[in-house]
C-alpha cells in the first residue's frame, strides 16, 4: 500500500517513499466513486482510514478527495489521475472493480504515459482480456480469486499469476510456469490477518520451485 509505515497508507508520499527506498514497484487498489472517477482506496468505504461510514460508491470525487486520513489529517485521498501525474512509477493497479468501468482506467494510463510503467492487477479471465485487448504492452496480474480458477487463467493471456502462500505448491507452480507465466505468492493469510508477512526460510523454498 505504499510506504504506510511513514506516511498514511495509498497516498503519494507514501508511493514515492517506498520507490525510493528501493521497492520493486508500489502496490495501489482501484475503486470508483458514484460519479465512475477512478480513486485510490483498499477499503470498500470510507470507515478505517478516514471515519466515514459512507461506501467509495455513495461519495462523488469532490466528496472523496475532500476527506482526511485519521492518522494525519494533513494527507487526503487521491483520485488516480493525481497518483498518475505525479509520475510516481513503477505502479502495480489492482483493480479491485472491473469489468466495463475497466475502459476508464486504462484510457487515463494511455493518456499519462503508463502503458510500460504500471502492472495492471485483475481478477477476472474478462478484464485480463479487456487489457491485453487495449494495449499489449501493458502486463496484467491476475488475482485469481480461488485456487481451484487457476487453470482457468492459464488458458488466458494473463503474464502472472498470482498466489496466496497457502496455495503455493511445486505441482502449482509448475503448471504456471510451463504455461509461460510468472508466478507472484502474496505471503500470508487474510483469514489469520498475516497478510505480508510469512516465515524467512519459505523464501528459498518458494524460489527453488520458481516463484518470481
Amino acid at each position: 500500500w505504499g510506504g504506510p509505515g511513514r506516511y498514511p497508507e495509498s497516498t503519494i508520499a507514501a508511493v514515492k517513499h517506498s520507490l525510493a527506498l528501493g521497492a520493486d514497484m508500489a502496490e495501489l487498489d482501484v475503486r470508483f466513486t458514484g460519479d465512475e472517477v477512478p480513486v485510490i482506496s483498499h477499503d470498500g468505504d470510507a470507515r478505517r482510514l478516514f471515519g466515514c461510514p459512507k461506501a467509495i460508491r455513495k461519495l462523488t470525487a469532490e466528496q472523496f478527495v475532500s476527506l482526511r486520513y485519521l492518522s494525519d489529517p494533513a494527507f487526503r485521498p487521491h483520485t488516480l489521475r493525481e497518483v498518475l501525474e505525479s509520475g510516481a512509477a513503477p505502479l502495480l493497479l489492482h483493480i479491485k472493480e472491473g469489468g466495463a468501468r475497466l475502459g476508464r482506467v486504462l484510457a487515463l494510463i494511455r493518456e499519462c504515459g503508463y502503458e510500460d510503467k504500471a502492472v495492471m492487477g485483475v481478477a477476472s479471465p474478462e478484464d485480463v482480456r479487456r487489457v491485453k485487448a487495449f494495449s499489449e504492452r501493458l502486463r496484467v496480474l491476475a488475482f485469481v480469486p480461488l485456487k481451484m480458477r487457476v487453470p482457468e487463467f492459464l488458458a488466458g493471456p494473463a503474464d502472472m499469476i498470482r498466489l496466496w502462500e497457502g496455495w503455493v505448491d511445486a505441482r502449482t507452480v509448475r503448471n504456471i510456469r510451463e504455461a509461460g507465466k510468472e508466478v507472484w505468492v502474496m505471503a500470508g493469510s487474510p483469514w489469520k490477518g498475516t497478510i505480508g508477512r510469512t516465515s524467512p526460510d519459505r523464501l528459498p523454498a518458494w524460489k527453488a520451485m520458481g516463484v518470481g
